[in-house]
């Protein structure tokens, strides 16, 4: 396992993932929790070391409370503490629980399956915290948006006219078909997200199979503000934030 020096690249921030299952940090393949691919002992250490490293942000996601099981929340905790400026996502489904990483520290919550299946909260969450929201648009090959730990699938990220002019802090793309792949970004399915107006003012970070630095630089060319990577930093692929 490699741990590389994260920076700002060209005013893109590249920020690691530390997706959290029964008390590990695994990778798991296009979001089936029974395919682990990685998995690694004592996420607060793991945190650290990326910080330690120079990470500016780092991305945490709750994969038990995704499917339904014990959730994480301690350990969250315990990272946050750290200081850290962390997303945190997976399982973020009611204004309770959103509130409570954002009071713990998060500098945003990752929110999904709220969006179609508890507006109200949502609602709610964007009426007292705008500022700390990044809504998650996890899309297939077709473009349609997967939510419930990616298992039922709604209409196009581009036919949600209703939540465009809202406000948060920005959106979180992910191609749930290339997650934990390290294959690549889907490049023509990423250049036609950058061409669609999605509310201004609003950062875009991009997620799914960034395996190279060609990927980071194509993002960071079509104006996106981060890009999340996970399994080719873990075995050490990505390593040119090393100085």
């Amino acid at each position: 396992m490699i741990f590389g020096r994260c920076r700002n690249l060209y005013n893109v921030f590249v920020i690691p993932s530390v997706d959290i299952k029964q008390g590990r940090v695994v990778r798991i393949l296009r979001g089936n929790p029974d395919d682990v691919i990685i998995s690694i002992d004592n996420p607060v250490e793991v945190a650290r070391r990326w910080v330690d490293r120079g990470a500016k942000f780092i991305h945490i996601v709750d994969l038990d409370a995704v499917f339904g099981l014990v959730s994480q929340a301690e350990i969250i905790s315990n990272i946050l503490d750290l200081g850290i400026s962390a997303t945190v996502g997976g399982g973020i489904r009611d204004f309770k629980t959103a509130e409570f990483y954002i009071k713990t520290g998060a500098w945003a919550v990752v929110v999904s399956t709220m969006i179609f299946e508890n507006r109200q909260d949502f609602e709610k969450l964007l009426e007292y915290f705008p500022e700390k929201v990044i809504v998650s648009l996890d899309f297939d090959e077709d473009f349609r948006v997967a939510s419930r730990g990616w298992t039922q699938r709604f209409q196009s990220i581009f036919e949600l006219d209703w939540l465009y002019d809202k406000k948060f802090k920005g959106y979180l793309f992910t191609s749930v078909f290339r997650d934990g792949t390290g294959m690549g970004i889907p490049r023509d399915h990423f250049k036609k997200i950058a061409q669609f107006d999605f509310g201004s003012e609003k950062i875009k970070i991009a997620s799914g199979g960034i395996s190279s630095k060609e990927d980071i630089m194509f993002i960071k060319d079509l104006n996106f503000w981060g890009a999340i990577v996970g399994r080719s930093f873990y075995e050490g692929k990505i390593n040119f934030f090393e100085v």
